[in-house]
């Protein structure tokens, strides 16, 4: 028999995103065993990926093939080394954790379609984990959602319940590669979560074809000196209108919106300026979102105002200014998340997640993966 969780405990989560470049830690202090115990971020910590690795796991994307399973092994090695550093640094024990939840690396993630159920597919040994850093560790997440019914995504909505539940209804938007939303009603039952479309995956992709720039549009800086071509913005609407005018729940993948999007549009508009490339994708972002908040937030939630923003997208300030130019003609008022939960949010739900699985509660929001029952999350390795 597992010995009894305390009620104050600590637990810490891990988070690799689709843009492959790092490692987000959190510690967290959690109190009380109730279905929303009281949440205190002690500490978090990005660990970037080197130049190797980046390339590696970008080699890998897709179906497994025979570099996931070195991977699996590989990033656990490397993730455990980072966690046993991270703890090293804050001065605390591992044996003084009561679990590590991690999501994983994703290499593959493909929406329900036609009939057809989701495949998702991440990375990161969990049995690994929990040896190489002595912690009890939840992996592997996404998998019970799926074998519910449910897309395996989003995960994040209940965690953002938790820390963001009070008597109005607010909404949580990440900008990570994907862009998603969770409206957080009073009551976990009536939160809803999807995926609104793309943000920083689309925006990359183009900033990759700018001569000599960085693999991204740090800071804004490519997409403010581009302009919007509505050539392109129009083909980027008609080759994803079938996912866009999609209801929830849905969830989206890179092969939704990533480079194979942007080769699209560059085939079918080899004139366009790779500058107005960056400053389109910024703009459908934009506009994508404030479309999702008209047909599927505001009609069931209208007297929401309150938006938080987290993520690496808030870092880009011509993202946020378009974000913003569409989000106030329906009087929503943004707010960003301060820097450190901005990046640390992500990696602190997945400590909660795991924390449930521990506690056997359940993890997924079944309105927002589509599952036909809320189900515990992920595989315990100790």
């Amino acid at each position: 028999m597992e010995p009894p969780v305390p009620p104050t405990r600590l637990a810490i989560g891990l988070m690799s995103g689709m843009s492959m470049d790092g490692l987000d830690i959190a510690l967290v202090q959690l109190d009380g065993l109730d279905e929303r115990p009281e949440v205190e971020l002690l500490a978090c910590e990005t660990r970037p990926y080197d130049e190797a690795l980046r390339r590696r796991l970008q080699a890998a994307r897709g179906p497994a093939g025979p570099e996931a399973e070195a991977l699996d092994a590989d990033l656990a090695r490397l993730w455990a080394r980072q966690v046993g550093e991270f703890l090293e640094h804050q001065d605390v024990a591992a044996s003084s954790v009561a679990v590590l939840g991690s999501h994983g690396q994703t290499l593959f993630h493909r929406p329900r379609e036609e009939g057809q159920p989701a495949e998702t597919l991440q990375v990161g040994s969990g049995d690994l984990l929990a040896t190489e850093t002595g912690i009890p560790t939840v992996s592997d997440f996404r998998q019970a959602d799926v074998a519910a019914g449910g897309e395996g995504a989003p995960l994040v909505p209940l965690a953002d319940w938790i820390l963001y539940a009070g008597d109005e209804a607010s909404a949580c938007h990440n900008l990570g590669s994907i862009a998603n939303v969770t409206v957080v009603a009073p009551h976990v039952e009536d939160v809803i979560a999807f995926d609104t479309g793309p943000a920083n995956a689309l925006v990359d992709a183009f900033a990759r074809r700018c001569p000599g720039a960085p693999p991204m549009d740090a800071h804004g800086r490519l997409s403010s000196e581009g302009d919007v071509d509505e050539d392109v913005l129009l083909t980027l609407y008609v080759k994803r209108a079938t996912w866009l005018a999609q209801p929830p729940p849905k969830s989206a993948g890179y092969g939704t919106f990533g480079p194979e999007l942007a080769d699209a549009v560059l085939a079918a508009h080899p004139a366009a300026k790779p500058h107005d490339l960056v400053r389109t994708a910024v703009e459908f972002t934009a506009r994508t979102i404030n479309e999702a908040y008209e047909r599927e937030v505001l009609t069931r939630f209208p007297q929401l105002q309150r938006v938080r923003f987290s993520g690496g997208g808030v870092r880009n300030p011509t993202l946020m200014e378009a974000i913003r130019h569409h989000l106030v003609r329906n009087d929503l008022k943004l707010e960003i998340l301060d820097s450190v939960w901005a990046d640390a949010k992500e990696a602190v739900a997945f400590a909660l997640l795991a924390d449930r699985t521990l506690r056997g509660l359940p993890g997924n929001v079944p309105g927002a993966t589509g599952a036909s029952e809320a189900v515990v999350l992920g595989r315990l390795s100790s």
